[in-house]
């Protein structure tokens, strides 16, 4: 009788689509909303910067670029506060931590040599279909963020913005560009 209970199981499972649900990306690459912080960053430039809301960030430029279908990307990351002025002077466990404290809160990719097609492509391959479409813009959303596509933002260069559901105010100001 056990064996007929786990086999009947399984014909449920399986008939039920157990097999279970893809997950959605919370980010790109190394780039993951929730979990990358400032310390993630070790290539690159990282400043002090304001938003325009007035909050205080971190924006680091020059990264490594990631490819966009077959385009390369440019990658810039915002990081919500700024690290502490004596942080030369700490340890490099203290420098850790201070940076942890600093969570990504934007990402941008700039494709150059933008072909539309390719990068909305792309994009769709990574997110699902687009929850809204205008001329020249594509959002994307899932539980994790929110995501723009600039299609092109200028000749021959897109700009993609993905942003943690809890930007809101930047995600209204992306919108409004």
């Amino acid at each position: 009788m056990t064996r007929l209970a786990l086999a009947a199981l399984a014909v449920l499972a399986v008939g039920s689509g157990c097999e279970g649900r893809k997950s959605e990306p919370s980010g790109i690459g190394n780039y993951k909303f929730g979990r990358t912080t400032r310390a993630n960053i070790r290539d690159g430039i990282c400043q002090p910067t304001e938003l325009t809301d007035g909050r205080k960030a971190t924006w680091c430029f020059a990264l490594p670029p990631v490819k966009v279908g077959k385009r390369v990307a440019e990658v810039d990351a915002y990081f919500l506060g700024t690290e502490p002025p004596d942080i030369a002077q700490m340890t490099p466990e203290q420098q850790k931590e201070a940076r942890n404290a600093l969570p990504l809160i934007e990402l941008q990719l700039k494709v150059r040599g933008c072909v539309e097609d390719e990068t909305e492509r792309w994009m769709r391959e990574r997110f699902g279909p687009p929850i809204e479409s205008k001329s020249t813009r594509v959002y994307w959303k899932n539980s994790f963020l929110w995501a723009a596509a600039f299609l092109p933002s200028e000749p021959g260069r897109c700009l993609i913005h993905f942003l943690p559901l809890s930007e809101n105010a930047e995600i209204e100001r992306i919108k409004q560009q």
